[in-house]
């Protein structure tokens, strides 16, 4: 049978999320793993399928605004230590607004579809580029499927 045929399908649902609490203002990748950009995904042994990441702005007080910045989604062959341009590479970025959630109002989510496949070796990071206010926080939350 000739390669690539027959479709594709995910055989386990995965759902990861990381909370992003400092800044990192490079766009080219750089950065320290856990200090500020952050492990959003990392894919199953024989890959994954990326449907969509959801910033969600997350506050320990209501009424509390959150600072607007960009939030960036990358690829990395990296999940752990420093990143650099030449590991780690941009895949789409957005401008969150300040919000300010209240009793009467809530935060609007920032969905960013993906729709495609990464091989094992390949992690999804999140950063922001400015640092949360005090009491606020974004989730980044990953939905995808394993093969």
């Amino acid at each position: 049978m000739p390669a690539n045929t027959a479709p594709i399908f995910t055989s386990v649902p995965d759902f990861s999320a990381v909370r992003i609490t400092a800044a990192n203002t490079s766009s080219a990748g750089g950065g320290t793993v856990g200090t500020d950009i952050f492990l959003a995904y990392s894919p199953g042994a024989n890959g994954s399928y990326l449907q969509k990441i959801r910033f969600s702005l997350v506050e320990s007080t209501i009424n509390t605004a959150s600072a607007a910045c960009v939030l960036r989604v990358f690829l990395s062959t990296q999940s752990s230590g420093s990143t650099t341009a030449s590991n780690t590479w941009l895949i789409q970025e957005v401008v969150a607004a300040t919000q300010t959630p209240s009793s009467t109002l809530s935060a609007s989510p920032i969905d960013i579809p993906l729709n495609f496949a990464i091989p094992s070796n390949f992690f999804v990071l999140v950063s922001a580029s400015v640092a949360p206010t005090a009491n606020t926080n974004w989730n980044a939350n990953v939905f995808a499927g394993d093969y």
